[in-house]
């Protein structure tokens, strides 16, 4: 039993160190990509546009004191990194990926911001940080790109201070634009593995690492399992809606769909409320007993 549960746990660091390569190397080789998106009017930018708006609009109603620590997991291009020391907090930003790091030490000289602003790479599934450090953690575009998001949740929420919070989001199992796919549709997604592995042993590779996928529900419960409770969640994102893999509308159309279908989201219309690309939360840490 002991030498079963000594091979299961080093097939698990195997897979994890595996899965990080992967997608070191990928955005590695797509991280001036990550600085473009933020100025695309395509309906995947301006996703990912909203997306930063949410995570900042969050921040900004805690009301928290000048100079608070705030830790930024995956810092990307530097854009969130400097809005947050723009508005007088001291920021830590790090990133598996050296030309993330770059990006973002470039970005906050650019803006003047390197006083409040410390880089450097950093891995989520362990952190160099001490516990209760931080008065928020982010970490968007994080966890669905890892093998294991209990461990990188717990590492979030060890960091936090007691009260602090934790921000973080999840690629949304029921999406809405994939259900509609025959290719996407979550339901097939046991199948498309199984081809995938099989491509693996073959030495045929995708071209983009998999990435976990988690309903709100389950998201929900990895943050309560961590020690974190639920203040605000919000859904977004409705597009580009695909036809075995192709695009079925016009950049105009899918950007009219996007917008009409998050502003119900935003209504909580039931069904459309929960089918958004993607899920943020916003949970605090709770006081230990």
């Amino acid at each position: 039993m002991l030498k079963q549960s000594f091979f299961k746990a080093s097939d698990e660091v195997m897979c994890s160190a595996k899965q990080q390569d992967l997608v070191d190397s990928y955005f590695r080789s797509r991280a001036r990509v990550w600085k473009e998106i933020y100025e695309r009017e395509d309906v995947d930018a301006l996703i990912h546009q909203r997306r930063r708006s949410i995570v900042l609009r969050l921040i900004d109603n805690l009301g928290l004191p000048q100079e608070s620590p705030i830790l930024e997991v995956g810092c990307g291009a530097g854009l969130t990194t400097v809005a947050l020391a723009d508005r007088g907090h001291a920021v830590h930003a790090i990133d598996s990926v050296q030309a993330m790091v770059d990006l973002t030490r470039q970005a906050a000289a650019r803006f003047g911001a390197e006083h409040r602003v410390i880089t450097n790479l950093g891995d989520v599934q362990n952190l160099s940080f001490p516990d209760n450090m931080f008065s928020v953690v982010l970490a968007i575009g994080v966890i669905p790109w890892l093998h294991s998001s209990h461990d990188a949740i717990r590492e979030l929420a060890r960091v936090a201070k007691p009260g602090g919070y934790v921000i973080v989001n999840a690629d949304n199992r029921w999406r809405l634009n994939e259900f509609l796919d025959p290719v996407r549709n979550p339901l097939h997604a046991p199948l498309r593995r199984m081809i995938r592995n099989i491509s693996a042993r073959f030495g045929r590779n995708a071209s983009t690492p998999p990435t976990q996928r988690h309903s709100p529900m389950e998201f929900d419960s990895l943050l309560s399992k961590a020690g974190l409770a639920k203040v605000e969640s919000v859904t977004l994102g409705f597009g580009p809606f695909s036809l075995f893999k192709r695009k079925m509308f016009s950049n105009k159309l899918a950007t009219n769909i996007h917008c009409m279908l998050q502003n119900l989201a935003d209504r909580n219309v039931p069904l459309i409320r929960v089918t958004g690309a993607q899920y943020i939360v916003l949970a605090t840490k709770l006081n230990p007993r």
